[in-house]
């Protein structure tokens, strides 16, 4: 329990160092205590050097805004530290959990993660359209919030299983398999270049599944090799390098982007 007197915090305010080494001796349980919540990570353990780090951030926010607050109250004066605490220790998160976009951008990309259901990808698209309001993004700084909202900090978040239950491994420890990289030095590019790698791998995998007709359409309409590039073209030119007709062309093309579809997204649940 912290105790204030209003003598305490009126001393505090005139920068007398006694009183104000009292109040920061008082706070610093409760200062402890709130980095550790911020400094937790999604599987509930807790980041130990961000933790010091959001301490002192804390610390040094409560120093410059003693002489700010306004009356001598000890239940406003907590209510006033209690938020000093949290702006501080917010911010010094985001600064280092999402370098290279400023606090209210890292902000901004929390609420469309919000309107997303929880997606980063689909956060970043709907980050740059006017679901958004006043606070839309360029698709470009979009895309940069996206880069460093997935930092390694998203790398601790817990594995799933095809059944979607959590497993003991981390998601780093999934990038770090594919991306042949120590899980230590992994960053946001290695997530990135490990996702890429991935759905390449289902793409082909999928298509492998698929009738060579249904197959090669599918390839040659979305000009993926080695099957050459149809996509501007017509199902009747298609149609004349495969030997079929522009109807066969069109069939195999629908019955294909459907068997596709289920067949990719049951391998992208296990």
């Amino acid at each position: 329990m912290t105790h204030f007197t209003a003598e305490m915090i009126s001393a505090a305010k005139r920068n007398d160092l006694q009183a104000v080494t009292a109040i920061i001796d008082e706070t610093e349980t409760l200062i402890l205590q709130r980095a550790h919540d911020y400094a937790k990570r999604a599987g509930g353990s807790v980041d130990r050097d961000l933790a010091d780090d959001l301490a002192q951030a804390g610390r040094i926010r409560l120093w410059e805004c003693l002489a700010k607050f306004e009356g001598d109250s000890p239940r406003k004066f907590m209510i006033y530290i209690d938020k000093a605490l949290h702006s501080a220790m917010t911010e010094h998160r985001h600064e280092i959990k999402r370098p290279g976009v400023t606090g209210a951008a890292a902000k901004d990309f929390e609420i469309a993660l919000t309107l997303a259901g929880g997606d980063p990808y689909a956060a970043a698209r709907i980050a740059s359209t006017d679901e958004m309001g006043a606070r839309k993004m360029s698709p470009g700084h979009a895309h940069a919030a996206l880069l460093a909202w997935l930092g390694t900090d998203s790398l601790d978040r817990p594995a799933s299983d095809s059944d979607g239950h959590a497993t003991e491994l981390t998601l780093g420890d999934v990038v770090a398999a594919v991306a042949a990289v120590p899980v230590e030095l992994l960053d946001s590019r290695d997530y990135e270049t490990t996702r890429r790698t991935i759905i390449r791998e289902q793409v082909h995998h999928t298509l492998g599944l698929l009738g060579e007709r249904q197959r090669h359409v599918l390839k040659a309409s979305h000009g993926i090799a080695p099957a050459s590039d149809y996509s501007e073209s017509t199902d009747a030119e298609l149609a004349a390098d495969m030997g079929a007709t522009a109807k066969q062309v069109h069939e195999a093309r629908a019955k294909g982007q459907k068997r596709f579809r289920e067949l990719y997204q049951a391998g992208a649940r296990a």
